[in-house]
């Protein structure tokens, strides 16, 4: 379908499918990244509080049961991964659910940032916790290793990567990424602080489901919204083209008989398209005068010139009664008759031709018998076949009568005849067939000639008023460029129709189909 109304409908489906897939896909990774935000701050929580209860001073097995107990349910349910080591000692302090997990993780992201490693000449924090467990089983007491605490507020803590104050308050660095473990996704975050690792996971089949489901309903209402809005571009297009279709329907009315036909008022629906009907309106208006304008010429030229021309025909008449036979005055009377007798059948003709083209065409329709028409005309044909030395074949089926104007219909079958046997070959054919497939089918009547063709440029502007394939108007073949065309007009108004349905360079073959019953 290539209609305008298809073309619009689809172009509208086209930008809107690409509208809302473009915002199907931000809303999709807009609601992916609202999820994995949600579960980076579940994973905060843990984080945070882990680190803030680590100490590299401190005994750190409360934390581990801290670990244990907070998390232990959801570690063991598989939707919890915990990791936590110490850097500066090189000790894991808890891996659940178990030590081989981590394996699967990037190293470099558990790399520790600032590498544990004590300068030259210093004891690293290993030795120096080592000694103080073994001499004191614990930390060192006041006074045998460790400053008096002093009055007043504690001090802030150094924290032991460097100067300054720890992080008790400020924002936990926390790094996340996302991994696949043991066949499944999972949502890493992994923060360190104060020579500590800590990582956890979060098993994300929460997230994919919800995002599986988003997915499945956007694939699900991605179809039903394109159908919709394609329905809908459909009906607005076929009302956007409401007013085109009504000039359309104006148009093809408009004929010889109906130039009164004008653009309605339904079609101004726009300011664009009331200038179109407006600026069509008044072209009608124009055509029409000039149609009538010429079909009026025509018929006062027609009917002025048949008064001199009937009084120039009796006076050729009697002056060739009048001049001795074979005299030179005879010879120039009879050209000037035949000259006389030519202009009469051009009036005639063209007199049918305003008539037709005012639709004011006579026609007296009656019952005959179309195989006895026929023929009559064949004898006529035979007497202009013998004397150009060509063969006729008539092949009329008896018994076909046709409910029609038969003087009209004669004077159009005589047409054909008479430029078969003018354009043809010497020593040619003329023929003339009559068929009827059926008794209440149309009847075709076929006139074809073994004339030398109609060139290819030529076939389609045969039919027009004064056209001749002969471009020099050349008088060799007699003839004035309307036969054809007062053919086709008879025939229209007939009911039938007139084909050239062949144009080879053997044979030429028109064909006139006729209604038994014309509506």
């Amino acid at each position: 379908m290539n209609s305008l109304r298809f073309r619009l409908a689809l172009l509208s489906t086209l930008i809107s499918g690409v509208v809302i897939v473009s915002f199907g896909v931000f809303a999709w990774k807009l609601t992916e990244r609202s999820l994995l935000e949600s579960v980076d701050l579940r994973l905060s929580i843990p984080l945070d509080r882990i680190l803030r209860d680590l100490h590299p001073f401190e005994n750190n097995a409360r934390v581990k049961t801290y670990t244990e107990i907070a998390y232990r349910e959801e570690i063991d349910s598989g939707n919890l991964m915990v990791w936590i080591k110490d850097d500066r000692l090189d000790e894991v302090l808890f891996s659940g659910p178990d030590a081989k997990w981590v394996t699967g993780v990037d190293p470099e992201l558990i790399k520790p940032k600032i590498p544990p490693v004590p300068q030259e000449g210093e004891l690293g924090a290993r030795e120096i916790l080592d000694g103080l467990r073994e001499e004191f089983g614990g930390p060192p007491p006041e006074g045998m290793g460790r400053p008096p605490l002093p009055k007043g507020p504690p001090p802030p803590r150094q924290d032991p990567r460097g100067a300054g104050p720890p992080r008790p308050d400020a924002e936990l660095p926390v790094e996340f990424s996302n991994a696949q473990l043991s066949g499944k996704n999972w949502r890493l975050g992994v923060a360190q602080d104060r020579g500590f690792t800590v990582l956890i996971g979060q098993e994300l089949s929460s997230v994919t489901t919800e995002l599986s489901r988003i997915r499945r309903w956007f694939l699900v209402a991605l179809p039903v919204g394109l159908l919709l809005i394609g329905g809908g571009g459909w009906l607005v297009a076929k009302r956007a083209m409401r007013p085109v279709r009504i000039i359309t329907e104006t148009a093809r009315k408009i004929s010889a008989a109906g130039l009164d036909e004008r653009i309605p008022p339904a079609a101004r629906d726009s300011p664009e398209l009331a200038k179109l009907v407006d600026v069509l309106n008044a072209m009608m208006d124009r055509l029409e005068r000039s149609f009538h304008h010429a079909v009026r010429f025509s018929a006062d030229v027609s009917h002025e010139l048949k008064t001199p021309l009937a009084v120039m025909q009796g006076e050729i008449e009697a002056a060739l009664r009048e001049c001795a036979p074979g005299s030179r005055e005879e010879q120039g009377l009879l050209s000037l008759g035949q000259e006389t007798q030519r202009l009469k059948a051009i009036t005639k003709s063209l007199m049918l031709l305003s008539q037709a083209d005012s639709g004011r065409l006579p026609i007296k329709r009656e019952t005959f018998s179309l195989s006895d028409e026929l023929e009559a005309v064949c004898e006529d044909a035979e007497i202009l076949c013998g004397e150009a030395g060509l063969d006729l074949i008539c092949d009329t089926k008896s018994g076909v009568t046709i409910h029609s104007d038969p003087i009209l219909l004669r004077q159009a079958i005589q047409n054909l005849v008479s430029n078969a046997v003018k354009y043809n070959r010497p020593e040619g054919w003329v023929s003339v067939i009559l068929r009827r497939f059926s008794d209440a089918g149309p009847s075709v009547i076929t006139v074809s000639n073994s004339g030398p063709g109609i060139p290819e440029a030529d076939r389609d502007k045969i039919f027009d008023r004064f056209y001749r394939v002969d471009k020099a108007r050349t008088r060799s073949i007699d003839g004035f460029g309307l036969g054809l065309n007062l053919t086709q007009e008879i025939v229209r108004a007939l009911g039938g129709t007139l084909s050239l349905s062949g144009a080879s360079e053997d044979e030429t073959r028109f064909e006139i189909t006729l209604p038994d019953h014309p509506s």
